[in-house]
């Protein structure tokens, strides 16, 4: 079974790959590879990666992370299974980090390996492919260290509490160099939209077991005990670079209900722990207000408007996303996490094209436009099975963070695998 594939635009590499020299998979692979395969062959050439990158960055995609995605779905597109990864079920969420005056995008995407049984709570233990995949992918990727994986994995699946997600993500850098991490959320999705206070604390005490004294996460700990918006906050994906203990970092993955400016500046300047210029909170706020299209005297406390899509085809994570999500960066030797805004795009702002064409115009306000039309193009290609005029929901989130005075946004959009128009029902 393959996809319904109208005529197709393609780059030299992929033409290469899928003609030359990679043989057929079984069904399952060969769906994932003519799919996610041939939107990373764009992403990659839009971004500008070398010839010679290009081959390694799809190859390591067809050899290690294809075969672990999972069953493809029916002739008609029902899915087999559906992952946590995105929104709509697809197990790779994808992600173009755009460029500065001085640096070129970066190509990236987070995936959730197939673990027969998780997926329906029969077996909700059932790790196995992310084992095989973490302990394989050492041999390739030499400065891997999945030692914080699986401490959590320890710390965290416990027969008396409900079993986490285990997902993973590949940086595909430009120069040469491939950068792991791994992700657990909790699986209940109920327990997300009430809250569950027993997540951050087996967070916490998780964490105080690989080293007691940390400034950093003791006063995102605080913030979250005691300050007002801190208070609203809930877990919903713990992650971890995967590399020597003393160099990576845990990153908090928060909800929050208010989406206004006035909460915006209170988490992100941690109740004013953090000091970030004003020029840096007018920038972000700008990118906001040209995303989902607020006058620039919007209410300070009020929250966003919502555009939900047009129907219900993620109704199991709908509550999710009407939401701002924040990211805390705990680096051991720094004092303030580094925070990170993440903006459901499938709830706010209009369709995919024109919150491309607003976030395109955005960049080149700022100098930052050189690779703009390419990536209009790529997406294009990511959305040709419906347009991206015609619905909402391929952009996944749109995310800002302050790096050394600069802003680093990145867009995240997904394949859609499921979607009835990749298949002929639309």
């Amino acid at each position: 079974m393959t996809i319904r594939k109208p005529a197709r635009r393609t780059t030299k590499v992929w033409d290469s790959l899928v003609t030359r020299c990679l043989p057929l998979q079984d069904r399952d692979a060969e769906f994932w590879w003519q799919l996610t395969g041939y939107h990373m062959a764009h992403m990659l050439d839009a971004a500008g990666y070398t010839v010679e990158r290009q081959y390694e960055v799809l190859l390591f995609h067809y050899l290690w992370i294809v075969p672990r995605l999972g069953p493809a779905p029916d002739a008609d597109g029902v899915p087999k299974w559906k992952a946590v990864m995105a929104h709509e079920g697809s197990p790779l969420e994808y992600s173009w980090k755009w460029n500065t005056t001085t640096s070129q995008p970066e190509i990236r995407y987070s995936w959730e390996p197939f673990n027969p049984g998780s997926d329906r709570n029969s077996n909700p233990l059932n790790h196995a492919n992310s084992l095989d995949y973490m302990q394989t992918v050492s041999h390739i990727v030499r400065d891997v260290d999945f030692t914080w994986a699986r401490h959590f994995l320890r710390e965290l699946e416990k027969e008396d509490r409900p079993a986490s997600y285990f997902l993973h993500a590949v940086e595909y850098n430009p120069a040469g160099k491939l950068g792991l991490k791994s992700y657990f959320a909790p699986r209940c999705f109920k327990l997300l939209e009430g809250g569950d206070s027993m997540v951050k604390k087996e967070w916490d005490d998780a964490i105080t077991k690989l080293g007691p004294s940390n400034a950093c996460r003791d006063n995102l700990m605080e913030f979250l005990a005691n300050n007002p918006e801190g208070k609203l906050m809930k877990p919903i994906v713990l992650a971890m670079d995967d590399v020597k203990p003393s160099k990576s970092r845990l990153k908090f993955y928060l909800m929050t209900p208010h989406t206004s400016f006035a909460s915006l500046k209170e988490i992100m300047t941690m109740g004013g722990l953090i000091d970030i210029p004003e020029a840096n909170m007018k920038d972000l706020r700008s990118l906001i207000q040209a995303i989902i299209g607020v006058p620039s005297d919007y209410p300070e406390h009020a929250n966003m408007p919502i555009t939900p899509p047009i129907g219900k085809t993620w109704a199991d994570t709908e509550n999710l996303f009407e939401c701002f999500v924040y990211f805390f960066d705990i680096a051991p030797q720094n004092p303030q996490p580094e925070i990170k805004l993440y903006l459901p795009a499938r709830m706010y702002g209009p369709d995919d094209l024109e919150i491309a064409y607003r976030l395109m115009d955005w960049m080149r306000a700022r100098g930052r436009g050189a690779y703009c039309d390419q990536y209009l193009r790529m997406l294009e290609v990511v959305g040709e099975h419906r347009g991206l005029a015609n619905g909402k929901g391929l952009h996944s989130f749109i995310s800002y963070q302050i790096k050394n005075g600069e802003a680093d946004v990145k867009s995240y959009f997904t394949p859609e695998a499921y979607h009835p128009a990749r298949f002929g029902r639309a």
